[in-house]
C-alpha cells in the first residue's frame, strides 16, 4: 500500500512540475472594428476599368479582343480602312490583351487606357 501512495506522490509531482507557463508569450488583442480603419483619401476602390480600343484594317472581317487566359472581351466587324471604336471594361489588373482579325492574333500592352492599332 505504502508502495502505490508513493507511486502516486512521485507522478502528481512529475505531472504538475510539466505544466508551461505561457503568460509571457501571450499578448492582449486589440478589438478593432471596421470603424477603426483608416484608409487612404487616394485608394481606388475600382475592380474594373474602361478601356477605348481603336482599330483599323485593310479587309472586312471580324476581330476579337480577348484575354491573355483567353476570356473574350468583345467580337466586333471591321470594315475595310474605316475606324473601329468600342469601349469594353476588364479587371484593373490587366495590362494586355489579345487581338484576333483575319488569322492575325497579338497580344498588345495597355496604354493610358487605350489601344490602338492598324491591321495589315
Amino acid at each position: 500500500m505504502k508502495k502505490i501512495i508513493l507511486v502516486l506522490a512521485v507522478l502528481t509531482v512529475f505531472l504538475s512540475s510539466c505544466k508551461k507557463d505561457f503568460t509571457e508569450l501571450e499578448k492582449p488583442i486589440a478589438n478593432k472594428t471596421m470603424v477603426d480603419l483608416t484608409i487612404d483619401d487616394n485608394f481606388n476602390w475600382k475592380t474594373t476599368k474602361d478601356i477605348v480600343v481603336k482599330l483599323t484594317g485593310s479587309t472586312g472581317a471580324r476581330v476579337l479582343i480577348n484575354s491573355t487566359e483567353g476570356t473574350n472581351y468583345h467580337k466586333g466587324m471591321l470594315t475595310s480602312d474605316a475606324e473601329y471604336v468600342t469601349k469594353i471594361t476588364i479587371p484593373t489588373y490587366i495590362n494586355e490583351v489579345e487581338l484576333a482579325y483575319n488569322g492575325q492574333e497579338l497580344t498588345l500592352n495597355i496604354e493610358n487606357n487605350k489601344i490602338e492599332y492598324h491591321f495589315n
